[in-house]
């Protein structure tokens, strides 16, 4: 199908990584009103830095898609994956993780009222992580795989010791670090093989795409020994599950957020509070943001019918950006590398300009670059494919899990693993905590701790109030493979003690409430067991943590429900498409 050109801009599309590791963003289009366009919606946050991966466990075979992100020169990108058999490899699907991300993100917001309503100022807010692997091998590791696969160049290596590894490595010109010797050798003691990957030759950095390793296995682990070497600190780590129930650290401990910490006034320091949950579990655990329906997932860009590779094979490349357009490829986050590639701009002329009016630069197209046939194989391999994969994975699949952690290169001991507990309860990730801000500016955040309502006091022309004394973690678990999480430890009558001690002199009370003497928190109706009590403004505890500092309510005699895992799905406040399952 052929269209007529007219004026349009193609924004940057998603072609800049950020380190060795995970975790692409989807760039902002500058500007929307033409055919290379790229006018897809973000209804929230999406994660910027950091590690992700998602793993699919089918049996006794694991999927494992790595979202690969870099900046700096394509000659100097290396990136050695630890593995624990042979394995099928495959270009997979950028979009995949952006609208995994998109569904799962955490996003914890307030929902602002107002007492006096010439107070509202319209009010909005938004809320507010690499798989850096650094290589060394060669020489008489056994080379028991070895192809291109999309814009790479990877082969599997087995057996050898570490400084063979290394020489390999070397002699072949893959970028490495010194310092991964002993920790290649642990891998090769407990059986490991490694996969490394390189650009191919003349392959530039904005090509850097997904890969998906398939192999053998029966309990997902992040290999994050060799990541240390070049991680930094608190380095975001976003593990994704797609199963039939949730999923759950099996050797690191899990955590659960204590919502008090949070600045609800900004919304905004989610990944902070994370960090310090996870480093008072001793910098190994996770954290989970969502668990529930895979259906949340968009399916928005992934695959669509009308792409067609075939009808690139005998085209010029004028016809070559109307087949672009036509199919609804022009605003695919890898449309963009494959152009650069097969339909460069002259020099002189931003490609922008360039694809959007192709014919008035009919004289300046390198056809030499041009390869009808190459282009369609490339396509499909890179984008279509790919596409139709991820689809059928979200098809099959209709669980999904998000674990999250952040840490630093001392803390990278021990791999992560994980194992499936259908026991546990769903998580939602959209979390809303009620705001009322009094006629005279004062505000005040009815905070669920898992069924009670806390409220905090954030007089008027201060901040939010600082709980930096209280810990961050509400509890910290061990999850077994069936069954309820095992308490480690349960922070919830330290916490509502510190809260108390802390608000005892803040006032937030409204002019109603100032002539009644009625203010304080409210209760909900759930009932429970009772977890603290601060009767008469005392302090009842013996708590661990120095609590001089910080800010609550100073009313008493609460009624503390059970305190487990909120409930809920995922409900995306935007139109967007949605699969049904037959």
């Amino acid at each position: 199908m052929q269209r007529h050109h007219s004026p349009f801009l193609l924004p940057a599309i998603a072609t800049t990584a950020l380190g060795l590791g995970l975790g692409l963003a989807p760039s902002k289009a500058a500007a929307c009103g033409g055919t290379f366009c790229d006018n897809t919606p973000e209804p929230m946050p999406v994660d910027q830095r950091g590690e992700d991966i998602l793993f699919v466990q089918d049996g006794t075979s694991v999927e494992a898609h790595v979202r690969v992100q870099y900046t700096g020169e394509a000659e100097r990108f290396a990136w050695l994956v630890p593995l624990q058999a042979i394995p099928e490899i495959s270009v997979g699907s950028d979009l995949l993780f952006t609208n995994l991300s998109l569904a799962s993100a955490a996003s914890w917001t307030s929902a602002r009222t107002y007492e006096c309503p010439e107070d509202e100022p319209g009010w909005d807010s938004d809320d507010g992580g690499d798989f850096v692997v650094n290589l060394d091998v060669a020489s008489e590791p056994e080379v028991v795989f070895e192809d291109v696969v999309g814009a790479f160049e990877v082969v599997v290596l087995q057996g050898g010791t570490a400084a063979e590894v290394i020489e390999f490595l070397d002699a072949n010109d893959y970028a490495q670090d010194a310092d991964a010797e002993p920790i290649l050798q642990t891998y090769l003691d407990e059986g490991f093989l490694f996969a490394a990957v390189k650009l191919a030759a003349g392959a530039e950095v904005e090509e850097i795409h997904p890969l998906t390793f398939r192999f053998l296995g029966d309990e997902p682990c992040v290999p994050i020994r060799l990541t240390r070497i070049a991680a930094e600190e608190d380095m975001g780590i976003r593990a994704y599950f797609l199963s039939t129930a949730r999923w759950a650290p099996s050797n690191y401990e899990h955590v659960v957020l204590n919502p008090l910490r949070y600045d609800w006034s900004t919304n905004s320091g989610y990944v902070e509070l994370l960090s310090l949950a996870v480093d008072e579990a001793g910098g190994q655990a996770f954290v989970t943001d969502y668990a529930g329906s895979s259906d949340s997932v968009s399916i928005f860009g992934l695959f669509s019918a009308s792409w067609n590779e075939q009808a690139f094979v005998d085209v010029d490349p004028i016809t070559a950006i109307d087949l672009i357009a036509g199919q609804g490829l022009n605003t695919h986050p890898m449309i963009q590398a494959l152009l650069m590639q097969y339909i460069p701009p002259p020099d002189g002329v931003s490609a922008t300009v360039f694809w959007n009016e192709i014919e008035a630069y009919a004289d300046q197209i390198d056809l030499e670059a041009w390869d009808g046939a190459a282009f369609a194989s490339d396509l499909s391999e890179r984008i279509i494919e790919p596409g139709m994969h991820a689809l059928d994975l979200l098809e099959t699949w209709p669980y999904l899990t998000r674990l999250h952690t952040t840490m630093s290169p001392a803390e990278m001991t021990v791999d992560p693993m994980f194992h499936q507990n259908p026991d546990l309860p769903t998580v939602d990730n959209l979390r809303s905590t009620p705001a009322l801000e009094h006629c005279g500016g004062d505000s005040v955040y009815d905070v669920d701790l898992e069924g009670t309502s806390v409220q905090v006091c954030q007089e008027a022309g201060t901040s939010y109030p600082d709980f930096s004394a209280m810990p961050a973690a509400l509890r910290i678990e061990q999850v077994p493979a069936m069954g309820a999480p095992q308490v480690v430890t349960d922070n919830s009558e330290a916490i509502l003690a510190a809260h108390a001690l802390a608000q005892a002199d803040s006032e937030c009370a409204s002019a109603a409430e100032e002539e009644t003497g009625d203010s304080g928190e409210s209760t909900s109706d759930d009932g429970g067991d009772d977890v603290g009590d601060d009767e008469s403004g005392s302090e009842p505890y013996d708590l661990p943590y120095d609590i001089s500092c910080g800010c609550s309510s100073s009313e008493g005699g609460r009624n503390h429900a059970p305190l487990g895992v909120a409930l809920g799905l995922l409900v995306l406040a935007c139109v967007r498409p949605r699969r049904r399952r037959g």
